[in-house]
């Protein structure tokens, strides 16, 4: 992807390039634009990246950072049930919607001519939620109110249900509900007999 990510500069570029493509698209964006927002001359982006493509991973990158922290947090949220916790994790997804210049990369990553990077980045990021989940029923299994044998295994099944909200084709503005749909379904497949979480 980068070739260096040295330096302030490649931060700059990834932060012009956000704003631009919040602005006007992936597809409306030239990577003139990005320099000339990122206040570098032209052959400065040509140090950091090959392509306008290698651009828009790096921003995902950022942007998928974020949200694993941001999922994180929910998961370490004291006092709250697992039930709860899941809850918040799907809030987390779904608010992503709502992050400057998400639906444009979001469009980028599901094209079919990208469907390469974006398998890549599930990839990279599946593990790393599925700690998180696994944590989380965890909680549940030790609560007495999820009722699995293997949180490994049912991780990987609630996260790759949530994925298939993802790939559903469901728009980006409807997600949050489409999501809390997928929350109620995890929740019944991990045996959650409780009142609403």
């Amino acid at each position: 992807m980068a070739k260096r990510r040295k330096g302030d500069r490649y931060q700059e570029l990834v932060a012009a390039a956000a704003r631009i493509f919040a602005e006007r698209g992936v597809k409306g964006t030239l990577v003139s634009d990005i320099v000339k927002a990122a206040g570098v001359a032209q052959g400065t982006f040509y140090l950091y990246f090959k392509t306008k493509d290698d651009i828009v991973l790096a921003v995902v990158d950022q942007l998928v950072d974020v949200l694993e922290g941001n999922l994180a947090n929910a998961v370490r949220t004291d006092g709250r049930s697992a039930a709860e916790r899941l809850r918040l994790l799907c809030e987390v997804l779904a608010d992503l919607a709502s992050v400057p210049g998400t639906p444009e990369i979001v469009d980028f990553m599901h094209s079919s001519e990208n469907r390469i990077l974006h398998d890549r980045l599930v990839a990279a990021l599946a593990p790393r939620l599925v700690d998180l989940m696994e944590g989380v029923i965890r909680q549940g299994q030790a609560e007495g109110s999820f009722d699995v044998k293997d949180a490994r295994r049912a991780a990987w099944f609630v996260l790759s249900g949530l994925q298939g909200t993802e790939l559903s084709g469901v728009p980006l503005a409807e997600m949050p509900e489409a999501l809390n749909v997928s929350a109620d379904l995890a929740l019944r497949a991990l045996g959650f007999k409780g009142g609403a979480s």
